[in-house]
């Protein structure tokens, strides 16, 4: 009975852990795709930033449309604060499941956004993009790994405790 306790605590750790995973993958695929949608607006748009957020947070999915619906509701603001005062609220308040480096990128392209001229603008986004379909790409090749891994441990830890316990 208590060996078979010790293969389901190890069954739900393994779980827990491949769903974190998971999440935080999503989580980079949303972003990415919300910078996708950010440069085509940009690009053919030409509206104030607050127009452009406004029609960006009904394009939005997952994890990357709380982020945005937070900034364009704090578009209220901009004047007593600034633009990427405002991003860098909005990403800490929403942007938990990045890795810091993918933070700090997103949080630089906040300095850049409706502060330069166009192609500047442009030039951030796209390397932020690139930054995050890299990050993207390396999650998604090394899951199955990472997955496989996942369960071996948590598998072998309950064998060994059981052991131990014996």
């Amino acid at each position: 009975m208590g060996f078979a306790l010790l293969q389901l605590a190890a069954a739900l750790f393994a779980r827990g852990r491949i769903a974190d995973a998971a999440a935080r993958t999503e989580a980079l695929r949303s972003y990415s795709d919300m910078l996708e949608q950010l440069r085509g607006l940009l690009e053919s748009d030409g509206s104030p930033m607050p127009v452009l957020l406004e029609t960006l947070s009904r394009r939005c999915t997952g994890h990357a449309r709380a982020f945005v619906r937070s900034l364009s509701a704090a578009m209220d603001q901009l004047g007593e604060r600034s633009f990427q005062e405002l991003w860098q609220q909005a990403l800490e308040e929403n942007a938990r499941l990045v890795d810091e480096d993918t933070k700090r990128m997103l949080e630089s392209l906040g300095g850049v956004l409706g502060r330069y001229d166009p192609a500047t603008q442009l030039e951030a986004l796209d390397a932020c993009r690139m930054h995050l379909r890299q990050r993207l790409d390396k999650r998604q090749s090394g899951r199955a790994q990472e997955t496989h891994l996942i369960l071996g441990l948590s598998f072998s830890a309950s064998l060994l405790l059981g052991i131990i316990l014996i």
